[in-house]
This record gives C-alpha cells, structure tokens and sequence, in this order.
C-alpha cells in the first residue's frame, strides 16, 4: 500500500461553513435565527445575557425576613388558641395583646414581601412592634399560672421578629437604588 495525497476534489469534501443568520427570515418562520446561530435556540432578540451580579434573586431574597415576620404574625395568631394566655395587670387576657400584633405583623409584613424595597415604614413598624412583644409580657404584667409559656413566645417571637426587621430594613437600603437586572421583572 502505498500512501498517495489526497487531490483536489478529495480536499474540497470537506464541509462548507454555516451561512450566517438571516436579520429579516421571510414566511411562517419570520424572526426565528436558525438554532445553530443561537446557542438557547430563543427567538431573535429573546436571548438573555448571563448576569454577573452576586446576588441575581435579589427580590425573592429581600423579601425572605419580611416573610418571616408575616408568619410570626401568623405564629402569634395561632398561639393565642395554643397557649393558655394570663391575665395582665389591667385584666384583659394577655391573647388580646397578641392577637392585634399578630394582625399588624401580618399586615405589615405582608407589605414589606410584596414591596421589599419601598415601604421602609412599615419595615419601621414592624421592628417597633417586635421591641413590642419583647416588653410586653414586663409592661403588662402578665400574672397567672401560665405566664412562663406566654413569656417565652412573646420574647421569642419578638427578637425574630427585630432581627428579620433589621435585615430587611437593611436589605432594602442596600438594593432600593439598583435597576432591576433582565429577567428579573417576573420575580
């Protein structure tokens, strides 16, 4: 066997480059680019850049502590049927108490998750209404056999309450002035 050089038609066997995508396709298939001129096989003009940003779900992030705080008015409302509530000093039952702060932890909350970024003070309200629960169970005076259980909530769901606060008080001053990047509209 002897090794012979391919000729020229041999050489020209080889495949001819892809033309480039047309700007303006005509018929049924008008704006679409071929898949191979678009990697995601998206629609012309459809295609979405990668986004070099740290943190891309910055919305659903912001909106997590506000959520918390939702739920710790939902907690709040929950409990006052759980939890043997005491007297106070004044004589109403402690669940009073508990039950109007859930329903403007729910309240506020529930504005702060649907506008992370804007509404800084209800994010005020609702950080004063945890150092709320937190004092309340001194500054009412709760009396009675079952003050330990009442107690506990309350301070608890207070400081998570603060705490969420804060970071979305923070969240939100830290994202409020960027641009929403692409994509990121729907969130």
């Amino acid at each position: 066997m002897t090794s012979r050089e391919p000729d020229e038609s041999e050489r020209s066997e080889q495949p001819e480059p892809r033309p480039p995508a047309p700007e303006d396709n005509t018929g049924p298939w008008q704006g679409m680019r071929p898949s191979y001129a678009n990697p995601s096989a998206l629609p012309a003009g459809e295609r979405r850049e990668q986004s070099m940003s740290l943190v891309p779900y910055r919305y659903a992030l912001g909106s997590l502590p506000n959520a918390i705080v939702l739920l710790s008015g939902v907690w709040l409302l929950v409990c006052a049927w759980l939890i043997e509530h005491p007297g106070t000093v004044g004589g109403m039952n402690a669940a009073v108490a508990d039950i109007v702060v859930g329903l403007l932890l729910i309240g506020f909350g529930g504005m702060r998750t649907a506008s992370p970024f804007s509404l800084r003070r209800a994010g005020v309200a609702t950080l004063l209404l945890g150092g709320w629960l937190i004092a309340a169970p001194f500054a009412l005076g709760y009396r009675g056999g079952e003050e330990g259980a009442a107690t506990v909530n309350d301070v608890v769901t207070g400081a998570v309450v603060v705490v969420m606060s804060v970071l979305g008080l923070v969240l939100g001053a830290r994202w409020a002035g960027r641009a929403p990047e692409r994509g990121q509209e729907a969130l």
